[in-house]
């Protein structure tokens, strides 16, 4: 890519003529690799961060593309072709890793290094999405611009491939082109005679700068003439090339990186009980047993197109202390992650945020001797117009019976229902579903409470034991803002209801974000050891990028005494409210699933409040990319 300045005649019309593409291949070098960056002016350290590296199988071949979202690139299809067949969609058949925020490829320092694990091609366009292994948290995505190029606009594009004079320099490159005319689906370009865009530069970046300063992504590449670029002499002709354009595909590309938007089922669906055999074979489950089940098409969750569920699992144990894992079936079991634990004779459960695989089915996985049941709350989904982003707000109490908080003072009867007005403050008139936190509080037996719209029929979304038994909960709420919520137990029970955030159709980008749950804190492993002491904090490097939502699993080991923990994004506002409750010392380990807003440098603050010190265990679920506009 040179980086002198040549302006050409309008009129020149090149998409014909470009036809050579711009994958880098190491064939086309002998023994060199095909990590090449393209001519022109070299990017200077930290400049234009978003371009991306694709380095495609062990020197097979190279591209450049440009991070649009945390976690997704685009580029150009043409790059994941193989002996003639277009990019498919999933896996990519070669392990292709991505470099993103160096201008340097050799640089050490800086940036981010991801694998890709899922493509998306355009059905019609030389543009394919690709998914990133984890998202990158310290380099700002470039945004898909909305305007037109125009005719003679100056727009500039970038690439990691050959200059006119070295294969492989290894750095980031840039130079200003022209547009010369525009289709639906293209842009040609016009710029110096020595070599503008060439092989390595396939899905490179092509951008405007705005008055603002801001940046909008107008096009990848896909083809060139090459002029004056390493191994092909110069014409004499201007250099020329053919860019896929990206606004008129913006809408697909947003429906694509958002995530899965969520579908609060009317009221919650039974996928398992081994109790009674539905969902499988009926029967206690043994130690160390794995029971598979479907979720998708069952109950109201869709057949196709469900990226995730929200599910209450919960054990039903005997005589021994055991915990549960559930998982996307066909996977490793993601050990050491629990969801649920639970003491012996007792029923008790947690909410989970579980990936759903091309399946259809989950997997749990029980330490010891149990029965299981899980129920589907919700599920996540790319479907068009179909569901709604995540949206945090403060956490809330709206409901307090102790304290008549929501309208209603004194505890719930036995198999008696409240119901509460739960719109109108931090939860906007004309939200229908919402996240909670749910306590049940000061019960005398085990009991559960379920939650329904008005009028609709209640299932359980908590089981409770003795003393107080919390997690994250979604909740369906009527077109009057109301939710009704049972006592399905034997004896009173009082309840805290606390809002973390709602749903909403009219967000865009607050999605569901897939990963492979992983633990990102254990206060008893080698290195840490050190339980957290009575009131004290400790932040929690969750590698989400800050603003966005993490969803963690909350384990409380070995406390001293009954407490609760606070959750928020490190280095803001303190929370006043409880997100997990643990009973006293020697009721077992307790779980409790809660949606915390990320900080900065990625990480979450915890705090324990309580007289004693207590062992921290957290284990990421999935995250909600943040919420970006409000209209619509």
């Amino acid at each position: 890519m040179d980086g002198r300045r040549h302006h050409t005649s309008r009129r020149a019309r090149i998409a014909a003529a470009l036809t050579v593409t711009l994958v880098a291949s190491a064939a086309l070098g002998g023994a060199h690799p095909a990590y090449g960056v393209a001519g022109g002016t070299p990017a200077a350290d930290g400049q234009y961060g978003f371009v991306a590296h694709l380095a495609i199988g062990e020197h097979v071949r190279a591209c450049t593309g440009a991070l649009i979202d945390p976690e997704w690139v685009v580029t150009a299809a043409g790059c994941f072709a193989e002996n003639g067949r277009p990019a498919p969609a999933g896996r990519p058949p070669t392990a292709t890793t991505v470099t993103v925020g160096r201008a340097q490829l050799a640089s050490a320092s800086g940036g981010a290094v991801r694998r890709v694990t899922e493509l998306v091609p355009h059905a019609t366009r030389d543009v394919v999405l690709a998914k990133l292994d984890s998202p990158v948290i310290d380099v700002v995505p470039v945004a898909v611009g909305a305007t037109a190029p125009a005719t003679g606009e100056a727009l500039r594009v970038a690439g990691f491939g050959r200059t006119a004079t070295e294969w492989t320099p290894g750095r980031l490159h840039t130079a200003a082109l022209d547009v010369q005319a525009t289709t639906d689906a293209t842009i040609d370009l016009a710029g110096p005679v020595a070599g503008a865009v060439c092989k390595g530069d396939a899905g490179g970046p092509t951008w405007r700068v705005r008055a603002d300063g801001g940046i909008d992504l107008v096009g990848v590449h896909a083809a060139s003439n090459q002029s004056g670029c390493l191994g092909v002499p110069e014409s004499g002709a201007p250099a020329r090339a053919t860019d896929t354009r990206l606004d008129t595909i913006a809408d697909w590309i947003g429906r694509t990186v958002r995530g899965g938007y969520f579908v609060r089922l009317p009221t919650s669906t039974a996928v398992l009980d081994t109790r009674s055999g539905l969902g499988t074979k009926a029967g206690v489950r043994t130690a160390g047993s794995v029971t598979t089940f479907p979720v998708a098409g069952v109950g109201g969750v869709p057949a196709t197109d469900v990226t995730a569920v929200l599910i209450d699992v919960t054990a039903i144990t005997n005589t021994s202390d055991t915990h549960l894992t559930v998982f996307p079936d066909g996977t490793p079991r993601p050990s050491p992650l629990t969801m649920v634990h639970a003491q012996a004779d007792q029923i008790i459960s947690n909410s989970a945020l579980v990936n759903v695989p091309a399946s259809g089915k989950l997997s749990v996985w029980t330490a010891e001797s149990t029965n299981i049941a899980v129920d589907v709350q919700g599920y996540y989904t790319r479907a068009a117009n179909t569901g709604g982003g995540y949206v945090p707000v403060t956490p809330t109490a709206l409901v307090d019976t102790r304290s008549g908080l929501g309208g209603s003072t004194g505890p719930v009867p036995a198999g008696a229902s409240r119901t509460f007005t739960l719109t109108g403050g931090v939860l906007p008139a004309g939200v229908t579903s919402a996240y909670f936190n749910l306590i049940a509080v000061g019960a005398t037996a085990r009991g559960y409470l379920g939650t329904s719209a008005t009028g609709s029929t209640t299932r359980s979304v908590l089981n409770y034991v003795p003393g107080y038994t919390a997690h994250g909960i979604t909740a369906r709420l009527g077109t009057d803002g109301r939710a009704t919520f049972t006592n399905g137990g034997t004896e009173p029970v009082n309840l805290v209801l606390t809002a973390s955030g709602y749903y909403s159709a009219a967000v865009t980008g607050g999605g569901q974000r897939t990963l492979s749950a992983r633990r990102v804190m254990d206060t008893r492993s080698a290195g840490n050891r050190t339980p957290i002491t009575p009131n004290d904090t400790l932040d929690i490097p969750v590698g989400l990028p800050p603003g966005t939502v993490a969803a963690v699993n909350l384990i409380v080991v070995g406390n001293d005494t009954s407490g609760y923990l606070r959750a928020w994004p490190a280095g803001g506002a303190e929370t006043t409210t409880s997100l997990a409750n643990f009973p006293a010392r020697g009721t077992g380990p307790r779980s409790a699933m809660a949606m915390v807003p990320v900080g900065a440098g990625g990480k979450i603050r915890v705090r324990n409040i309580s007289d004693g010190a207590t062992h921290l265990v957290v284990d990421l679920q999935g995250w909600q990319a943040s919420p970006v506009g409000t209209g619509g």
